[in-house]
């Protein structure tokens, strides 16, 4: 690694990483972890960072820093993604992400390999569940004044029919988002590989034939859970029985 590199990449560090968001989610318990993450005791940091409740972006995002800290880059990951889901336009969320899973290797195959499938995924994740379900009573408001105003006021026709045209529209996108994420998250969990190399097998039992190598980091969809073992997916199709505990699974809301 030349020079230049090597400085590069400590400047990205300290930007990325230098210091928790000081922003207040449970009073004196979040000041405190952030000062233990000031003094650099991170596995103390993440401890208390661990047990505030109920958890904000903030708090997610400062425990993803803490455990990156560590060298412990799938549950990074993990933390990072939960804080995505409260928050997911945050730019620094997202660069901590996307440096994290750069890190591990894996920003590639926790990429949908399709384009209308990234797309959509992009799409439906731009907003959370409480920002959807303001878009829809926000369309249906809209839909219902513009016929409102519309038996009153008869000639104003044509810009009411465009008032109630937008509204359905976001009525419309704002419910099937809604539903798509709410279906989603029960149907098919999201969950992040957080243990190094974690064997993906054929059959739920310890003496099963590996199928593949599940990488730190990697980004699953849990289609069965049996316990001890999950049946998860990559983002290319992959499929596989690991064990429960090599897995982190996302918010379901």
């Amino acid at each position: 690694m030349t020079l230049r590199k090597s400085i590069y990449n400590a400047i990205v560090l300290a930007w990325l990483f230098g210091s928790p968001v000081a922003v207040s989610a449970s009073g004196d318990d979040f000041k405190s972890a952030n000062q233990l993450y000031d003094a650099g005791k991170f596995a103390e940091a993440a401890a208390a960072y661990e047990k505030i409740e109920p958890k904000t972006a903030h708090v997610y995002y400062n425990l993803g820093n803490a455990w990156f800290r560590q060298d412990k880059l799938g549950l990074a990951i993990l933390n990072y993604a939960r804080a995505r889901q409260l928050a997911p336009r945050d730019p620094d969320i997202l660069a901590n992400l996307k440096f994290a899973q750069q890190r591990l290797g894996v920003d590639e195959i926790n990429t949908p390999p399709h384009a209308t499938e990234r797309l959509f995924r992009s799409a439906i994740d731009s907003c959370t569940i409480n920002e959807w379900s303001a878009g829809e009573l926000t369309g249906l408001w809209l839909l219902a004044l513009a016929i409102g105003i519309w038996i009153y006021l008869p000639k104003a026709r044509t810009a009411l029919q465009v008032v109630a045209l937008a509204g359905f529209v976001v009525f419309g996108v704002s419910t099937f988002a809604l539903g798509y994420q709410v279906i989603n998250d029960h149907a098919a969990p999201q969950a992040i590989a957080v243990t190094g190399e974690a064997e993906a097998r054929f059959a739920p039992v310890p003496d099963s034939t590996i199928h593949f190598r599940l990488a730190e980091g990697t980004r699953v969809t849990i289609r069965e859970d049996r316990g001890q073992w999950l049946f998860v997916e990559r983002a290319d199709g992959q499929q596989g029985w690991v064990k429960s505990e090599a897995i982190g699974r996302l918010i379901n809301f």
